[in-house]
């Protein structure tokens, strides 16, 4: 693995045990792995990092599941939410209750 790859991962996974999401760049990945596409190993030791990093913030929860979004130009990463977590709001809940409808 890729040292300088390796800490921008662990900078990116720190972002998620805060904001619920991040995205990484493709390219960032497989220069991370070195290889395209990911292998099953690759995604193996993400989910070992991912557990590092929760762990090293000092968690005294369980380390949340992480779902992954294939997109073509990133995958993004969004956690489960925990207890410490704003609860989420749907857009469309503030959409509707604060603008009036375009005709």
């Amino acid at each position: 693995m890729n040292t300088a790859t390796t800490h921008e991962l662990r900078s990116a996974l720190r972002l998620l045990a805060n904001d619920i999401a991040v995205s990484v760049p493709w390219d960032a990945l497989h220069q991370w792995a070195g290889s395209n596409p990911l292998a099953v190993e690759h995604y193996a030791q993400l989910q070992g990092l991912w557990n590092e990093v929760w762990c090293e913030a000092n968690r005294a929860t369980p380390v949340p599941t992480v779902y992954l979004y294939h997109g073509p130009a990133k995958l993004t990463l969004v956690r489960d939410s925990t207890l410490d977590d704003p609860p989420a709001v749907a857009l469309q809940d503030l959409a509707c209750t604060s603008v009036p409808p375009m005709i």
